[in-house]
């Protein structure tokens, strides 16, 4: 009988000791600060940093996120075999992350396929173009086409100046990554606004971002055409657009973050650059942090970004209030505090894509 109570009460403790165990492994998983206050994880999974454009300026985000003392943001880079994606999205969700970031249309089929497989995982699609309604899953998109209104406006002025490497062309270019109606949202309405002032518009599709080569021949042939100023929309390829216009001896805009400064360290590249048009995902992915923090992550909605937001926008740093005479800037201001107020309907394009090759051709003046 002795025996029977010593067993009983042996076995008693042993699960009283694992139940403990488990709970102690429960708190291990989330990690405290020094103050007890819990460290938010956040995985931010993209297929490479180092564009000097759209995915630095993600990583920019992630960064400032690591920096504070209630977040700590992981890079994940996933490189550019899609096949090998899956199985990275899937190690996140296994890993204790309470966020797993990604976005862009190449990826987003990827991570809207594992949310769905991992419906108690928090995701955030930080630039959706084909979003997935998934009550797990907060995905933001931004008007695209208000940047190209801006960079279309600033293009058609700097063309039509007297601006040192301006001719008497009109004659203004884009260098767009691919040519999809994600893509063309930026162009068109660079493109009404630029036939609306008068200005002739050269378009070329390299099809890639990640080729500087192809860029550089791309926006040469247009130098070579009397073109003056090229807006590059191609991520990494856009290097190459830097470089032409350094051999051109002409005027580029840069894209999503501030190129100029990207470039600080290759000046003659740098000082083509009149501004850049930003489009912030760091920021987003910030404020969608934020969100979670506090408690109010809006998962299985989307919200659209644009100028008003700040968000997206032109920079205004040194070299462009150095280079850009004041009275095209003066035009340019006025341009955006009318996208602010509303008072101007810019063409987009991926709202209205039947109206997209008509637009085009009037622009390209075909």
């Amino acid at each position: 009988m002795k025996k029977l109570v010593s067993m009983l009460i042996i076995l008693c403790m042993s699960l009283i000791l694992g139940a403990c165990g488990g709970g102690a492994q429960a708190d291990a998983d989330e990690t405290v600060s020094e103050s007890g206050e819990k460290i938010w994880k956040v995985a931010v999974l993209l297929p490479y940093i180092g564009d000097q454009s759209y995915y630095d300026a993600v990583e920019a985000g992630r960064k400032e996120l690591d920096a504070r003392d209630d977040v700590e943001a992981t890079l994940i880079e996933i490189g550019l075999d899609q096949a090998q994606w899956e199985s990275y999205f899937m190690d996140a969700c296994e890993s204790g992350y309470d966020l797993i970031v990604s976005g862009y249309a190449d990826v987003e089929p990827t991570l809207y396929g594992v949310a769905e497989m991992y419906p108690d995982q928090l995701f955030f699609n930080f630039d959706y173009s084909n979003h997935v309604d998934l009550d797990n899953v907060y995905a933001v998109s931004y008007s695209s086409s208000e940047l190209g209104y801006i960079a279309g406006t600033l293009s058609s002025l700097v063309t039509t100046s007297d601006m040192e490497k301006a001719n008497a062309d009109n004659k203004v270019g884009v260098v767009v990554g691919e040519d999809n109606d994600y893509m063309n949202d930026f162009i068109g309405s660079f493109c009404e606004v630029c036939t609306q002032m008068g200005t002739k518009v050269y378009i070329s599709y390299p099809n890639t971002f990640e080729d500087p080569a192809k860029g550089k021949e791309q926006a040469l042939a247009m130098y070579n055409e009397g073109v003056d100023i090229i807006w590059q929309v191609a991520g990494g390829t856009g290097l190459g657009v830097f470089e032409a216009a350094a051999d051109a001896d002409k005027y580029t805009i840069g894209v999503d973050s501030d190129q100029a400064a990207s470039f600080a360290g290759q000046p003659q590249l740098a000082q083509t650059i009149l501004t850049s048009m930003y489009k912030d995902c760091g920021s987003a992915l910030i404020y969608a942090v934020e969100d979670l923090v506090n408690g109010e992550y809006p998962a299985g909605t989307t919200r659209t970004m644009g100028v008003a937001e700040g968000t997206l926008g032109l920079v205004e740093n040194d070299q462009y209030l150095e280079m850009v005479p004041e009275d095209i800037r003066t035009q340019v201001s006025e341009a955006i505090e009318k996208l602010v107020n509303g008072e101007v309907e810019v063409y987009s394009v991926a709202a209205d894509p039947d109206r997209w090759e008509e637009v085009k051709a009037a622009a390209m003046q075909e």
